[in-house]
């Protein structure tokens, strides 16, 4: 099935745990053998490699994003500042571009380099522009709202 599938041409590389073929999940099930390839029949093995799909070459890997920058995440700060008018809560998240970006973490670990000197001058400046007074306060005000 997923040889014949292969064969009309389709792209390795856009195969997805979900992409069901003849009502099977061929994206999970190609998962299953290539994580469990030194367990698969020799000839399973030879079958797979004919078909340029081994643990080296498995188009299910996700490809791995560049981390977002300092100031970038300042930006998705001030977006959100400007946006909800009050600074995240701990565990607060936003989406971006598909990503969870967890901005309440973020501006705690700032925050507690900041206090702990850990954190360069370049980047106090960046996230202190965004609040009024002391921005590693609990009860921070954003700029925005003054």
């Amino acid at each position: 099935m997923l040889r014949a599938h292969l064969a009309t041409g389709a792209d390795p590389a856009a195969l997805t745990r979900d992409i069901l073929l003849a009502g099977v999940k061929v994206g999970s099930w190609l998962h299953r053998q290539l994580t469990t390839w030194p367990a698969l029949h020799p000839g399973q093995q030879q079958l797979m490699t004919a078909l340029g799909l081994t643990p080296d070459s498995n188009p299910l890997t996700p490809v791995r994003r560049a981390r977002r920058t300092f100031e970038e995440t300042v930006q998705l700060l001030e977006l959100f500042l400007h946006r909800e008018g009050r600074i995240p809560a701990a565990r607060e998240t936003v989406r971006v571009d598909g990503d969870t970006v967890k901005l309440g973490a973020w501006l705690a670990k700032a925050r507690t380099k900041h206090r702990s000197g850990q954190l360069p001058d370049e980047h106090v400046r960046l996230v202190a522009a965004l609040f009024e007074g002391d921005w590693t306060a609990e009860d921070a005000v954003p700029a925005v709202l003054m």
